[in-house]
């Protein structure tokens, strides 16, 4: 009996270890991009949550963080501000790239990203 309800354990553990990897990258493009004014952003912000459906997500990273970078680059270009560079557009490239190849490193680039596009969006005034 505690062999059974060791496996059943062990199995929600890692569940919810895959549930929580998988609404990190959809939280953090949603968030992001709802700060970002409408005219500017390159994707709605509730298309992030397209990234939990599970194989499906491998592809759609490739839309939405990239886009989320160019929705920050539209924004600080349109202010005059292009001193930030490519806005991350190519750590979040390479964040899917290595989404397909090596997880851990893709999720560390990614939180490298999403720690650059929280800075420039808390950088934004409230109602821009």
């Amino acid at each position: 009996m505690s062999y059974i309800s060791d496996r059943i354990l062990f199995f929600a553990i890692f569940w919810g270890l895959q549930v929580l990897l998988a609404a990190f990258p959809a939280w953090c493009a949603y968030t992001v991009l709802s700060s970002i004014p409408v005219r500017h952003r390159k994707q709605s912000p509730g298309l992030a949550s397209l990234l939990l459906i599970p194989y499906f997500s491998m592809v759609w990273a490739f839309f939405v963080h990239p886009r989320v970078a160019q929705s920050l680059k539209s924004y600080y270009y349109s202010q005059g501000t292009p001193a930030n560079g490519d806005c991350g557009d190519a750590l979040a490239l390479w964040s899917c790239l290595l989404g397909i190849i090596c997880g851990p490193a893709a999720l560390v680039l990614l939180i490298i990203f999403y720690v650059k596009a929280f800075e420039l969006s808390a950088k934004m005034p409230p109602n821009a």
